[in-house]
């Protein structure tokens, strides 16, 4: 295995990372922090965007333009790509994209956006507690995934999702993969021509948390596994749809947890590897950090 390089440090907490070829650099939300971020090959971290609130999931439109989970106003919003390129704007620079909001009093996490514009966010039911872990007397909550329109409608297409998490799209826009975080497994279901799913069915259980994903042009997945067993660093593994383990790479740092994962570079086989205070611990700024490791099979094409 190639060797892990820094790649950005002295975050809070990174997670959303997506990769934007046309800029050759690497966007995350630093969640805790209260801002998108985005890094290039020099190191250096800019502030793209800072919405006053926790940041989440991130995606792009075809015309450029950013997406962003907006964590505690339950929307996702929307930046100007020139506005996103100058970098440094505020939530007055942004404009409301879709309300991403239920009647079922949950939170909104992660989020993937179609080629066709069309944007799948988690929602999920508070309960949980990450300080110890989950069973019978900390049991996890069943979340949805909201679909949000292009023209800012939104509605629920899937539910009993438990803690819905990092999400990616086929090349061919034809099917949903997202990590149901404390089922320990990644789910799948077929995209239907309005957007709604349908033909739900399991892709890779791998008896082990499962944040952050990215497809590979294999048409497997790299998920970031916050932990192996509770407690300890976790890492990212390489399965294959039916749950086949490819490689797994352990993070081997006693205060770091593995969130979250993104295929990019230019060729697209450097595997960026976002990290913070292992699960269960109270999080700090410039505990977080984000790091890269070369892998063989490239990112999938139409990733977004």
């Amino acid at each position: 295995m190639h060797s892990i390089e820094m790649v950005a440090g002295d975050l809070y907490f990174p997670e959303g990372p997506r990769w934007r070829p046309d800029e050759n650099k690497l966007y995350f939300s630093d969640v805790m922090a209260g801002k998108v971020s985005r890094v290039g090959e020099n190191g250096i971290v800019e502030t793209v965007f800072e919405p006053g609130e926790f940041p989440s999931g991130l995606g792009f439109l075809d015309n450029g333009d950013m997406l962003v989970v907006a964590t505690e106003s339950h929307e996702i919003v929307k930046v100007q790509r020139d506005v996103m390129l100058k970098g440094g704007a505020s939530r007055s620079d942004s404009v409301r994209h879709a309300d991403i909001s239920t009647s079922y009093n949950t939170g909104n996490n992660d989020m993937v956006v179609a080629q066709n514009g069309n944007a799948y966010a988690g929602a999920y039911i508070a309960g949980l507690s990450e300080y110890e872990p989950p069973g019978p007397h900390n049991p996890p909550q069943f979340g949805h995934l909201v679909l949000a329109r292009p023209d800012g409608s939104s509605e629920v297409v899937a539910d009993r999702v438990c803690f819905p998490n990092g999400g990616a799209i086929t090349a061919d826009g034809k099917t949903l993969i997202v990590a149901e975080t404390f089922a320990f497994t990644l789910t799948a279901w077929n995209i239907n021509h309005d957007g709604t799913l349908s033909n739900r069915r399991p892709f890779a259980n791998l008896a082990a948390p499962t944040d952050g994903i990215s497809l590979d042009s294999e048409g497997c997945v790299w998920v970031a596994c916050p932990y192996f067993s509770y407690g300890d660093s976790g890492g990212w593994v390489r399965v294959a749809d039916g749950g086949e383990i490819k490689q797994v790479i352990p993070l081997n740092d006693p205060d770091k947890s593995a969130y979250a994962c993104m295929l990019g570079g230019i060729d697209g086989r450097d595997l960026y590897l976002c990290e913070s205070t292992v699960l269960g611990r109270e999080r700090f700024q410039g505990d977080g950090r984000v790091r890269k490791v070369r892998v063989e099979i490239p990112r999938a094409e139409n990733q977004f």
